[in-house]
């Protein structure tokens, strides 16, 4: 009889060990949910670029697309925007109206332009497109709350391609004054002012990363891809048309290879540096299609990711001191072949601006896979110091998310001077870079010990 109770509680605490493993598995269960919604401006809206143009028409639709990826009770959204940028004052709106319908924390909602340049001038100042801004925080929060009602339990892949073909450091060093030129300025083939360069200033990072999910029956939900380029490559002087450039055509070619339902949501590198070697140029297409093949390499090659998968996120407001517009040598901007007066404007508007500023910084995990944001034009040089001070054995950095501070080069870069280090395209000192950058690491950090790696 005694033998026969003890097998009996034993066969109890079998059972209640079982039990309890099955609820922390259902508490750590990934779920995931994926949306798209359409941000197409309208037929005449300004379109991004030096001459401000008015749009003729539409060659691919612009998309808020979004990732809410859950686990236990912490719910991640990650909203990839085909915007060049967006301002403080719009990203606070979409998060407060995604909070506002999902739940979700302000803290867990990363706005992520893709930095396209055939989409809508989004302005600092100069005319602007107030009714179609005006829609967007609405947009924005349609996706966070359709991906958000769209969870279902997933599985997680994680892959990689190295692309080296189709993309460059922008900065050539002059033998003639040991300054940069930008590649793109004519007097750089000019033999004449521009007898001889010395290579790029920097590397580039050919890193392009997709997390695929899966339905537990094996259909393909979405994927989040990041990568790190300049999405220049559309022909928008000539066309002036809308279009999602390079990111739309890698989500083009995922779809294709799994189903229209399968979302693509893109992140852009720190790409202030990069683009790719020709721009705005008739067979953008062709060009975008390298990319495009390397992001379905990596989503056919990637590893399942095993065991429970946590998900976290933190966000800090950082108070940075701003450029002073005075320490800009004087000649800087007439170097480059430009007319001062071509800059002043921006100069004296820089000048009017705040000594400091507020700069929203966040980071995410995804089990194995570390993000960090930054909400600048970051030089690539940078972003490979955080994937190198990362804790986490898998990173990339998101810029230009939920603000927008201008370039942000570095220290070598503001002594060889060029054009991204010219008052009134850059905000932020170089003191307030680097205090942006160790944030980044900082809560990344945090996540990892948070979980127990």
């Amino acid at each position: 009889m005694r033998s026969v109770l003890a097998l009996s509680a034993m066969l109890v605490l079998f059972a209640a060990a079982a039990l309890a493993g099955d609820g922390e598995g259902m508490r750590r269960e990934l779920r995931v949910g994926f949306s798209q919604v359409d941000i197409t401006p309208p037929v005449g809206a300004i379109i991004t670029g030096p001459a401000l143009p008015r749009s003729v028409g539409t060659d691919d639709p612009l998309f808020a697309k979004t990732l809410v990826v859950q686990s236990g009770d912490r719910t991640l959204a990650i909203v990839g925007v085909d915007l060049v940028k967006i301002t403080r004052d719009l990203a606070d709106a979409a998060i407060a109206q995604a909070s506002r319908r999902t739940g979700i924390g302000r803290d867990a909602v990363m706005i992520c332009p893709s930095h396209n340049h055939s989409s809508p001038f989004v302005p600092t100042g100069g005319p602007d497109n107030k009714g179609y801004l005006s829609t967007l925080p609405g947009l924005i929060a349609d996706s966070v709350e359709q991906a958000h009602k769209a969870l279902q339990p997933a599985r997680m892949f994680l892959g990689r391609s190295l692309v080296y073909e189709g993309h460059h450091n922008r900065r050539v060093v002059s033998k003639a004054d040991g300054l940069v030129l930008n590649t793109w300025l004519k007097k750089v083939n000019d033999l004449e002012q521009t007898p001889q360069v010395l290579g790029t200033e920097g590397p580039i990072d050919p890193e392009l990363w997709v997390a695929r999910f899966d339905a537990l029956d094996g259909t393909v939900l979405g994927t989040l891809v990041n990568f790190t380029c300049h999405p220049a490559l559309h022909d928008r002087i000539r066309l002036k048309t809308w279009s999602a450039d390079f990111p739309g055509v890698i989500a083009e070619q995922l779809a294709q290879a799994y189903g229209k339902q399968a979302i693509c949501v893109f992140t852009q590198g720190c790409s202030g540096n990069i683009q790719p070697p020709v721009t705005f140029t008739p067979d953008w297409q062709e060009r975008a299609a390298v990319f495009a093949r390397a992001a379905v390499d990596a989503a056919k090659g990637a590893t399942p990711i095993k065991g429970p998968i946590g998900v976290g996120f933190a966000r800090r407001d950082v108070t940075v001191p701003c450029r002073n517009p005075a320490e800009q040598r004087e000649g800087a901007i007439a170097r480059l072949g430009w007319r001062p007066d071509q800059f002043n404007a921006a100069k004296r508007e820089a000048a009017r601006m705040p000594k400091t500023r507020k700069v929203p910084v966040n980071a995410a995990r995804i089990g194995p896979l570390g993000i960090a944001t930054n909400a600048g034009e970051l030089f690539v040089e940078w972003g490979l110091s955080v994937k190198k001070r990362s804790p986490f054995p898998h990173t990339f950095v998101s810029e230009l998310t939920n603000d927008w501070v201008g370039y942000e080069p570095t220290a070598q870069a503001f002594q060889h001077e060029g054009y991204e280090t010219l008052a009134g395209v850059d905000f932020v000192s170089l003191e307030g870079i680097q205090t942006l950058v160790d944030t980044a690491v900082e809560l990344l950090q945090g996540l990892w010990e948070a979980d127990g790696h």
